[in-house]
């Protein structure tokens, strides 16, 4: 008789990984499936760090889950001793309009989290790595930082198998369904299993088993260049964001080992094969495409020293899918991450086994809703 799981995890990325843990730590029964074997370069995951912002520009529904976030993270880090975590600050510098900028104010004030807000003059005189207009304002979110991401991902996963897990990785999933009964038959190229619910955690490629969502691939690429040591962690330089008057927003951490990363959030090539994500460099844009920043705000960071592509699974509103599988029973997803999603990863799996456990959530998910995208 074939084994019967309490969750089966397909994707074990970001967002898979972590609710695998949960899960097994919960003393549920898992697997966990993935095209390759976790943490890789095939989805959005790798190129080392990933920010943690607290006081959310992209809208306050998001900060109850990146409070609960940020308190599972400080978790995994105690609970493992690996430095997932490191609570460098976040810089955030913007036109004094922008709206990105004072919702991040606004969001600070409601749930009364820390932060401090600075003029141009001030922060130049604070920041002198920055070339900031006058036109232009910063706020500083002191308790927040940056995640090192392949390595929570490989956390994740070694914790979850140490706990029980059961792993199928190298291993390509074809559908997902239901039987007469309601339970899931996830079928694949290595045979069918079978759980009493499951979550679809599989990232940029989501369409190939639920081809009806609104999700468009993106390539994206980000770089690392050289850094004088003003701009390294160890000198107390933070992570930050950018927006520049034109509205293009750039993200960025703190150097190591002599090299400071940069990306743009905006932009990229909107692709409908794997293949189409091509490699760092592919594309002449590649090379250039912080260059508005170097030329403007940040002037003091050095040659281009090298590159990766990724891509982003976004959603229309460019905010998050987190909904139950329409038409099917015990069946989840997340989707649209759309290249915010990662900081999220620890309360995303959290909520995925909640809900697996048919438990009461402690977060309004209404706005993350697939149906507001019907009309």
């Amino acid at each position: 008789m074939a084994e019967i799981y309490d969750l089966i995890v397909i994707g074990t990325g970001s967002v898979g990984s972590s609710t695998g843990y949960y899960a097994a730590k919960r003393g549920l029964r898992v697997l966990e499936i993935d095209s390759a074997t976790p943490p890789h370069t095939n989805g959005s995951h790798h190129g080392e760090t990933r920010m943690i912002r607290h006081a959310y520009g992209e809208g306050s529904s998001y900060v109850p889950l990146v409070l609960r976030a940020q308190e599972l993270w400080n978790e995994l880090k105690k609970d493992t001793q690996v430095d997932i975590f490191h609570q460098t600050g976040v810089l955030n510098i913007a036109p004094k309009q922008s709206s990105f900028l004072n919702n991040i104010i606004t969001s600070a004030e409601k749930y009364e989290l820390p932060i401090e807000v600075y003029d141009a003059f001030q922060a130049r005189k604070k920041w002198p790595q920055f070339t900031i207009p006058d036109q232009f304002k910063a706020v500083l979110e002191k308790n927040s930082g940056y995640l090192k991401s392949e390595l929570a991902i490989d956390t994740y996963v070694k914790e979850a198998k140490r706990l029980g897990a059961h792993e199928q990785f190298n291993t390509q999933v074809i559908s997902v369904d239901n039987d007469e009964n309601g339970s899931v038959h996830v079928t694949t190229n290595e045979g069918i299993f079978i759980g009493k619910s499951a979550v679809i955690t599989v990232g940029t490629w989501v369409k190939d088993l639920i081809p009806n969502l609104p999700i468009q691939p993106v390539r994206k690429v980000v770089s690392w260049f050289e850094a004088p040591k003003q701009l390294a962690e160890e000198t107390g330089f933070p992570a930050f964001t950018i927006q520049l008057g034109d509205g293009t927003q750039y993200y960025g951490f703190p150097a190591n080992k002599g090299l400071i990363k940069i990306g743009r959030h905006q932009g990229g090539q909107y692709i409908t094969k794997r293949e189409e994500r091509l490699d760092f460099n592919a594309l002449k844009e590649d090379k250039t495409e912080i260059s508005s920043l170097l030329n403007s705000v940040l002037k003091t960071v050095g040659n281009l020293d090298h590159g990766v592509a990724c891509s982003y699974d976004l959603s229309p509103d460019e905010h998050f899918i987190i909904d139950d599988l329409p038409g099917k029973k015990n069946i989840q997803f997340v989707s649209g991450l759309s290249g915010h999603g990662f900081k999220f990863a620890s309360v995303l799996g959290e909520i995925l086994v909640a809900k697996a456990l048919n438990e009461t959530l402690d977060f309004d998910l209404s706005p993350f809703l697939l149906s507001r995208f019907n009309s």
